[in-house]
């Protein structure tokens, strides 16, 4: 693939992709493939994808339809060929449409991941609060909450009245009750509620060891983040939120209405949460830059773990048959700063007073 650089203005970068008549049918097969899975057109009449596309819709919008699969398959692997990772979707110019078989040029303008510096990179000092320790009480409130799952109503014959009976927790009733939980006494109940809620507070200060040394760091960024970057995270936060909405049976206007708020308001939320994503990521950049770190196969089965847990191998083709394969390895370089940050940080933990 021929890749050309046009002009770099405003932080954009305008390239002109030429692809080869080799990786344009490759385009119309794996691309159309995407695309025919994606919009769920595979039960549709046609033995090939360019067929069920044309089987779907209009003359004028399967040409479309084909036009922008074909092209949006080719842009990653131009992209990963110069090293460029987009912070934004892709504007699209081109005088014609792709043609199985034949050369296909044609300009793409997008805006790529700058690079930013920190004032200092000297490891951070934190202090955190330790959490408060498990206590009797927080066991007995803890048996009370599941005993009253298994509560009864008694109505009294003559006034009608309904009283509540939430049973006593006994070594009978245990046993009776919870086989399932591994437990046939109270004093076992008691301590896998204390294990339970110990790894729960262990969890909760590995957190707070986390947002004390990330939040040290992203102080130290000395850069400002585009509107563009902002407002285009922002868009994508707000489309999986729609998927996660739709997963439940329900769409953005069902939020919204049940929230009393509007899509202006959503987005100024999502907003703030991007700007601080975008600039978490640009620290841990920095950091694996400058502290001249180097990914190993390991990392990359981290992050893939992370990303996919139990369908590594399966999203691991996937990016790669995509050309997306740099989004692997950012996260993987971004896991690996993230972790020399912790590893070199000093952090205090503080009692609380009683």
């Amino acid at each position: 693939m021929k890749v050309e650089k046009v002009k770099e203005e405003n932080g954009e970068l305008e390239l002109c992709i030429t692809a080869s008549p080799e990786e344009v049918d490759k385009a119309f097969t794996d691309g159309l493939d995407v695309f025919v899975d994606q919009f769920q057109l595979r039960s549709l009449e046609g033995e090939t994808a360019l067929q069920k596309i044309y089987n779907a819709m209009s003359p004028e919008e399967a040409r479309d339809a084909v036009s922008s699969a074909v092209i949006s398959y080719l842009i990653p692997f131009a992209l990963d060929q110069e090293n460029i990772i987009p912070m934004t979707s892709s504007s699209v110019d081109a005088e014609s449409d792709p043609v199985e078989g034949k050369e296909f040029t044609f300009n793409v303008t997008i805006l790529p991941k700058p690079e930013f510096e920190l004032t200092n990179y000297d490891p951070v000092e934190v202090t955190v609060l330790a959490p408060l320790d498990v206590t009797e009480q927080d066991i007995d409130m803890q048996m009370h909450m599941l005993a009253s799952q298994f509560a009864t109503v008694k109505v009294d014959p003559e006034t009608g009245e309904e009283e509540t009976i939430i049973p006593e927790v006994t070594d009978e009733w245990v046993e009776t009750n919870l086989k399932g939980m591994g437990v046939t006494t109270v004093e076992e109940l008691r301590k896998q509620f204390r294990a339970t809620s110990e790894k729960v507070k262990e969890e909760q200060l590995d957190s707070a060891k986390a947002n004390a040394v990330m939040a040290e760091w992203a102080k130290r960024f000395d850069g400002e983040v585009s509107p563009k970057m902002v407002d285009a995270m922002t868009t994508d936060m707000l489309e999986g939120f729609k998927m996660e909405l739709a997963q439940q049976g329900k769409t953005l206007m069902d939020f919204m209405l049940e929230q009393k708020t509007d899509e202006k308001q959503i987005r100024a939320s999502l907003a703030a949460q991007a700007e601080a994503q975008l600039i978490n990521g640009f620290v841990f950049d920095a950091i694996f830059r400058h502290e001249g770190l180097e990914l190993e196969v390991d990392d990359l089965k981290h992050a893939l773990t992370a990303m996919a847990p139990g369908q590594e191998e399966e999203v691991f083709d996937q990016l790669q048959a995509a050309g997306r394969a740099f989004l692997l390895k950012e996260g993987a370089s971004r896991m690996k700063a993230a972790n020399w940050a912790m590893d070199n940080a000093k952090i205090t933990v503080e009692e609380r007073e009683a």
